[in-house]
Formats: structure tokens, sequence, C-alpha cells
């Protein structure tokens, strides 16, 4: 037959012990730099419609869109019932809630059709900011950067 103090001596010896290395545990867990922690809250915080792009930008996005993409998706980007259409609700539809990030490297990744990856970094990054233009989305003061780690900060929403 067990003595049941025994158990119960356990459970408390147990329970000191983790109350005593709880301070010790806590002391080890380093605190971030408060700023970075705060620019890192702030860049997730980042949408389409925060001006994201340059209007410059998009017009090389567009030389660039001409001369690559046009062909399939057409001049006024509505597709042409194999491609999709890259403007209005289609696009919303198919990119909101994602990052910029997610549409660049899925650009990036299968276009052009027959060539992907083909292009230089910035010039899908500039056909990004013509997307963006072309779906009424406000140009700002800095160019859309062509890091997919830059990129994943920026989401892709419907609405401001």
């Amino acid at each position: 037959m067990r003595n049941p103090s025994i158990g119960q001596s356990r459970r408390l010896f147990a329970a000191f012990l983790l109350a005593s290395l709880c301070p010790f545990v806590a002391s080890l867990a380093t605190i971030p730099d408060s700023s970075a922690f705060t620019a890192t809250v702030f860049a997730q915080d980042q949408t389409i419609w925060d001006g994201v792009y340059t209007d410059e930008q998009a017009g090389r996005g567009q030389r660039t869109y001409e001369q690559e993409c046009a062909a399939c998706h057409l001049d006024d980007l509505m597709g042409d019932g194999i491609a999709p259409s890259l403007v209005g609700s289609s696009f919303f539809f198919r990119w909101s809630d994602l990052s910029i990030s997610d549409m660049y490297t899925a650009i990036r990744t299968t276009m052009p059709q027959g060539a992907p990856a083909s292009l230089s970094p910035s010039g899908y990054a500039d056909i990004s900011a013509y997307l963006l233009q072309k779906n009424n989305v406000p140009a700002g003061d800095t160019e859309l950067p062509s890091d997919t780690d830059d990129l994943e900060a920026i989401m892709i929403t419907e609405a401001q």
C-alpha cells in the first residue's frame, strides 16, 4: 500500500522547483530593441494604398508590360480568356489579403509564358507598379523594391 503523503510531497517539490526556476528562465530571455520592434509592426501594417510605387516606375512597367505581357493579357490588361484579367475585381479577387511579394513572386516564376524569370528583378517590380497604377492605387514618393523580403511587408487590400 502506498503512502499518499509521498505523492503530495513530490507534487509540492515539483511546484517549488518550477517556481524557483521561473525567474532564472525569465532572465535568459532577451527583449528586442523597441525601435526595431516598432519598425516591424509599422511595416506589417503597410498596404498598397500607402503610396508604395512611383509614377515613373509605373511608366517603366508599362513599357515592359507592352513588350512582354500585352500579347496575352492585352493592351487594356483585360486578358484574352486564357490569360486572366489583371485589373478590377479579377485583380483584387486574386490578390487581396496577400502581399506584394506573393504577387511579384508569382509573376516572376511564371511569366512571361515560355520564359519565366527572364526579366530583371527591377523589371518585375516595375510591372507590379504598373498593375497597381492600372488598379487605381495611388503612387507615392518611393519606388516599389524588388527584394521579396521588403515586398512581404506590403499587403494588397481592396479598400484603404
